[in-house]
């Protein structure tokens, strides 16, 4: 055989066994811990900052939920005021085409008025040119004339 076991060689295994065992007594169980600590740590700040991310997503779907509602109320409340100011308006326009129409009524009725009252005058002025320009041809005085009006 080329390996002889002797108590040199089983002397050096079981040192070396000693040795592993200490190590991971005095070093790869402090560190496994350490890295164990630092994992969970890792973890938990992973979780705590998934979450954090998780409630701020909410919180701006939520802003963005009442920025929506709030335009909508204001494009309302724009349209409440642009139809009352349209309604306004078609009043005070129709208020003041009754107006107009009254005093062009009005207007109508004084230039109705006046032109009777025109016609009037010329007709009797008529009649007063006609009996002049009768009397002239005839020859009849103007003093008698004159005087009966």
């Amino acid at each position: 055989m080329l390996l002889e076991i002797n108590f040199t060689l089983v002397l050096f295994a079981i040192s070396f066994l000693v040795f592993i065992y200490l190590l991971n007594l005095t070093l790869y169980k402090p560190v496994g811990e350490i890295v164990e600590k630092r994992k969970k740590l890792i973890e938990d700040a992973y979780k705590d900052a998934k979450e954090s991310t998780d409630e701020a997503q909410k919180k701006l779907e939520e802003y963005k939920n009442q920025m929506k509602s709030a335009r909508t109320d204001a494009q309302g409340i724009i349209q409440q005021i642009i139809n009352a100011a349209n309604k306004t308006r078609s009043e005070k326009i129709s208020a003041l085409e009754a107006e107009l129409t009254k005093e062009k009524e009005n207007a109508i009725k004084q230039i109705y008025t006046e032109k009777e009252k025109s016609l009037k005058e010329i007709e009797t002025k008529v009649k007063t040119l006609t009996e002049l320009i009768t009397n002239k041809i005839l020859g009849i005085e103007e003093k008698t004339l004159v005087k009966s009006h």
